[in-house]
């Protein structure tokens, strides 16, 4: 893909190889949000903030709504929420923290693992399918660049101190 030479701002520096990343990780987001939207549409339960909580509990385990809140970046009470809903469902269960009863521990429920295991086998196909392509190796190398460019812009965002 090959951008315009002109700034895509008038009187703005172009920075050719930044805004080339830029618009490939665009695109890679939007493709992302059309293949979640059309599987979450589908499925008529979880929303992409759901399957986010999910995962989160999945990779990580037992937690806190807070420490969940902390690694989605967003207000405990947006996760307070979700969590509410997602109990109901029977997608996680909370008990009390043994350390500290005012608060609770959220874990995924079997179902809540289920439910998140097909949607992400069905991803994990729909991917392979478009990228049909590309061998492992090639996937593991993307892979690898899009981990060193999140975790760089994700450093770069945090306070100095």
């Amino acid at each position: 893909m090959q951008l315009a030479q002109q700034p895509l701002v008038p009187g703005v520096e172009r920075d050719a190889a930044a805004q080339e990343l830029l618009e490939g990780v665009s695109s890679l987001v939007r493709a992302v949000r059309c293949i979640e939207h059309r599987h979450l549409a589908g499925d008529g339960g979880l929303r992409r903030s759901d399957a986010s909580v999910l995962k989160v509990l999945m990779k990580d385990g037992e937690q806190r709504g807070g420490e969940i809140a902390g690694k989605l970046g967003v207000d405990a009470s947006v996760v307070s929420r979700q969590l509410t809903a997602l109990e109901a469902d029977g997608l996680v269960s909370r008990r009390p923290d043994p350390a500290d009863a005012r608060v609770g521990l959220v874990s995924l429920s079997s179902q809540g693992k289920a439910q998140l295991e097909a949607l992400y086998s069905s991803y994990t196909r729909q991917l392979r399918t478009a990228l049909a392509d590309l061998d492992d190796d090639a996937l593991t190398a993307a892979a690898a660049t899009m981990q060193r460019v999140a975790v760089a812009i994700t450093e770069a965002q945090r306070p100095r101190g």
